[in-house]
């Protein structure tokens, strides 16, 4: 698998493995595009004794590991990640309480958990309470917060961070990852090798992104007209936004670490305030996100 990093994270769960000691109920929480649903699919590969397992276009996951995620909802020419339901848990939930094809489990993992919806997150805590002795659960999200307390506490916490920029230039050379034209040192000082293994995949999709991302860096030289024009075009696809400010961010960060003059850097802070608080209402299915982005064009 192309996991690069976490060797700590890594290890920690292989030890648990090698003594036996597996816990059934898991929290792996990180920032996004870092790698923790490769290491939650590679723990649950060998839970179920199948380490070496490769998917294919007929069998995504070996037949004792289930994927719960969210789906994307199109509405209104907006493209937006929908709630887990709890219909949607109770049907992962009864795979879990089957025997295993092979091995000594089955594993569910659910990507994106803090967009379980609190009925799913209540009968995923009822299980936890009460698991089946074959059953391990991975809950995997960039928001724990926003998971019940009651559950949390149920859960082994694993926190994974970024990948340190030397780290993924010398493992991501063993995927083909390098600087390039195509791919400036500027992404792999983000931390993020899912970012570079899917510029990677998709060259003409990352361009896009690229180019989108150079647009927002020269939004103060843009007409109230055209930030209005580019919030729209944006805001259909709002996962794709939201991962176009995580790229944002850091380089506004960078932006007040050379500002000298006061004045400009206060406003550097401020807009890393307003760039934040838009990011996170825009993970959240209840905002209006076109109207979200909007304001923050026309703030910046």
């Amino acid at each position: 698998m192309e996991i690069i990093g976490h060797h700590k994270e890594r290890v920690a769960l292989a030890n648990l493995e090698k003594t036996g000691r597996i816990g059934q109920s898991y929290l792996f929480s990180g920032p996004e595009s870092i790698g923790k649903s490769l290491v939650a699919f590679d723990f649950a590969c060998r839970l179920v004794g199948q380490p070496d397992f490769k998917a294919s276009e007929n069998q995504g996951t070996p037949l004792d590991v289930r994927m719960l995620e969210p789906e994307t909802a199109v509405r209104r020419g907006v493209a937006k990640k929908k709630r887990i339901a709890t219909k949607e848990v109770r049907e992962a939930l009864r795979f879990l309480q089957e025997t295993p094809f092979q091995g000594n489990y089955r594993v569910l993992i659910i990507s994106d958990a803090h967009l379980l919806s609190p009925g799913a997150q209540n009968a995923l805590l009822k299980f936890a309470e009460e698991p089946e002795p074959t059953a391990v659960m991975i809950f995997v999200t960039h928001e724990s917060g926003q998971l019940l307390e009651t559950l949390r506490s149920r859960l082994l916490a694993l926190r994974f961070d970024f990948v340190p920029e030397a780290i993924l230039k010398e493992e991501g050379a063993a995927f083909g990852l390098a600087v390039s034209s195509e791919v400036p040192e500027f992404f792999f000082s983000l931390g993020r090798p899912g970012v570079l293994l899917r510029a990677k995949e998709n060259p003409k999709a990352f361009q896009a992104k690229k180019e989108a991302l150079g647009k927002l860096f020269r939004v103060s030289t843009l007409s109230v007209a055209e930030r209005l024009r580019l919030a729209e075009s944006l805001a259909a696809d709002v996962p794709t936004l939201v991962q176009l400010l995580e790229w944002f961010l850091p380089g506004l960060h960078a932006q007040t670490k050379k500002e000298r003059d006061a004045g400009k850097l206060s406003r550097y802070f401020l807009l890393l305030e307003k760039v934040t608080e838009a990011e996170a209402r825009l993970k959240k299915p209840e905002y209006n996100a076109r109207l979200v982005f909007e304001n923050l064009l026309l703030a910046l």
